[in-house]
Formats: structure tokens, C-alpha cells, sequence
């Protein structure tokens, strides 16, 4: 596969654009229309799967090239470097899963006292969670955002400014010193005495 700057910049915006779509459906808990709940969260977590397996085949694509140079080798670096944050997010989304299983099974046992502690501590957990899947999304996609940013070749105005070195201008004469050689430096046995 031949990849070039601008394809890989473009690649790694749309994975860090998914990573930004994907926060902005989180679950908020307290929030009446967005709260956590098992068919959402388990939506999350297989949207979740599909981003970590592009970010995955970003990685294969570009590391079975035959032409392997060192910008490759860096998009290669920051599609990897992704994959940390993408992870705990899935590991947070799994612990919201789980202890919304449990609230679910539970919920029957509501008035008794051990049950209403259990209970809460599982929605503290889910706050939690959920807000380290959120810092998370935001990890991942700032890094890759970041990536594409340095991945983009320069703006056409950049380059032609480049191109026009300032090193072919011929340099204007040193003016002629109008301070005669004698005054310019005095002389050692002068500075001495």
C-alpha cells in the first residue's frame, strides 16, 4: 500500500473523529436522557471494538508495506499509541456493564439495608468508570488529532514561502565604516595605562 502524508493525516483525523463521536454518546449518569443504561453501554463497547480494530488494521496496512521508511514508521507510532487509551475505555465500559448487571439483578432487594449499600457503591463505580472512559476517548483522540496535525504536509503557501530561501537574495554590501580604522579599537598600550 502506498501511503502518502496527506492519507495518513486524513486517517488519523477520521480515527480521532470516531474516538470524539464515540465520547459525545457516553452515558452521564444523573442525566435523564443520557443515563447509563445495558442496551446503550453494550452499544458503546461494540462501537468500541469496531474503532480499535480500524486503529488495529491502520497498523497492519502500513507495517506490511514493503516500503517501510521513518514517517510510516511514525503514523505506524501513533495509530500503537492510541491503542493504550481505546483500551482502558473498553475496561471501563466493561465495569459499567458489569455493575449495571448487577443493579438489574438486584434490584428486587432495594429495602433491604446490605442490598441499598451495594447498590450505591455500584453506582459510585459507574460515575467512575464512566468518567475514565470519557478522559480516555479524550486521550485518544487529542493524541491522534496531534498526530495528524504533525502527519500533514505543509500548507501550498508555506511551501512556496519555503521555497523562496532567503539565502539566494544576494545580501545588500556592508556599508562602508564611516569610523576611521585608528578610533575604531585603541590600541593595548593605551588600554593599559
Amino acid at each position: 500500500m502506498n501511503t502518502t502524508p496527506i492519507s495518513d493525516a486524513r486517517a488519523l483525523r477520521t480515527a480521532a473523529e470516531n474516538f470524539d463521536a464515540l465520547r459525545g454518546k457516553l452515558p452521564m449518569p444523573g442525566d435523564p436522557y443520557r443515563g447509563p443504561d445495558s442496551v446503550t453501554v453494550a452499544k458503546q463497547i461494540s462501537e468500541l471494538g469496531k474503532r480499535i480494530t480500524a486503529l488495529g488494521d491502520e497498523i497492519l496496512i502500513r507495517t506490511a508495506s514493503p516500503e517501510l521508511d521513518a514517517h510510516t514508521a511514525k503514523v505506524i507510532s501513533d495509530f500503537a499509541a492510541a491503542v493504550e487509551p481505546a483500551g482502558e475505555v473498553a475496561s471501563a465500559l466493561g465495569s459499567v456493564a458489569h455493575q449495571l448487571s448487577f443493579l438489574e439483578r438486584t434490584e428486587h432487594l432495594n429495602d433491604q439495608p446490605d442490598a441499598m449499600d451495594a447498590r450505591e457503591a455500584a453506582t459510585l463505580v459507574i460515575g467512575d468508570a464512566l468518567g475514565l472512559a470519557d478522559a480516555s476517548l479524550r486521550d485518544a483522540s487529542y493524541s491522534l488529532y496531534a498526530a495528524a496535525a504533525a502527519a500533514s504536509p505543509p500548507p501550498r503557501q508555506l511551501r512556496a514561502a519555503r521555497s523562496r530561501s532567503t539565502t539566494a537574495a544576494a545580501l545588500p554590501a556592508a556599508a562602508p565604516s564611516t569610523v576611521p580604522p585608528a578610533a575604531a579599537a585603541p590600541s593595548r598600550t593605551t588600554r593599559g595605562r
